[in-house]
């Protein structure tokens, strides 16, 4: 709870110096990666579906350079990440849901590879830390609340990339597609085992200007 009050404190703080506020809307697919159990093994199956679930965001845009093509984002997301998956139990594969909630905190660079006036194609390279407010795991009739205890990590600190298309409609309004590319440095389940969760996400949103407080 230290780490979202201090990131909100961050925020409030940035917003005196944006100079774009943005709201956006996702469309997510997520995944277990990189797993290994207490023997080194990988005994998740991944070729399950991957559900596509909603996702909400706003944040803020400071621009960095005078030309605009250099601008860095402070976001609040909330995601929603289901992923069905199986695991070994001996000779047999044990199907199983993974229902997770996240409040993500990001921050990070856009740059525009083209800057024209009408419309922008920017890369960016972003950090985000994850804390999850719900999750479930549930096989066979066993029902897993991963927010007690400490066996499924409720933070995690993530790496993205991806590319923008921004459309500019006015002077102080633009419409923006996006895709992102999250990937979550190895977390630890019950001490020996590790994992990455993995999440690929199509953004729509609404960026317009605002005067600097």
């Amino acid at each position: 709870m230290n780490i979202i009050k201090y990131s909100v404190f961050l925020l409030g703080i940035s917003l005196s110096y944006a100079q774009e506020i943005y709201v956006e809307t996702s469309l997510s697919s997520a995944s277990f990666e990189e797993f290994k159990n207490d023997e080194g093994a990988n005994t998740l199956n991944n070729t399950y579906s991957k559900p596509v679930e909603l996702g909400l965001g706003l944040g803020i845009i400071i621009n960095v350079t005078k030309n605009q093509r250099l601008k860095w984002d402070f976001g609040v997301n909330y995601n929603i990440y289901k992923i069905n998956t199986s695991f070994a139990n001996g000779e047999a594969s044990i199907p199983t849901e993974y229902n997770l909630n996240y409040v993500s905190f990001k921050t990070g660079p856009y740059f525009s590879v083209v800057n024209h006036s009408r419309f922008k194609l920017q890369l960016h390279v972003h950090n985000s830390l994850d804390y999850l407010i719900s999750g479930s795991n549930q096989y066979n009739n066993v029902y897993v609340d991963l927010t007690e205890g400490k066996n499924f990590s409720r933070v995690n600190s993530n790496f993205h990339y991806g590319a923008t298309f921004e459309f500019i409609l006015s002077n102080s309004k633009s419409l923006y597609l996006s895709y992102d590319s999250k990937n979550s440095i190895t977390d630890a389940l019950d001490a020996d085992q590790s994992y990455q969760l993995n999440a690929t996400s199509i953004l729509m949103g609404f960026r317009f200007k605002l005067n600097r407080l």
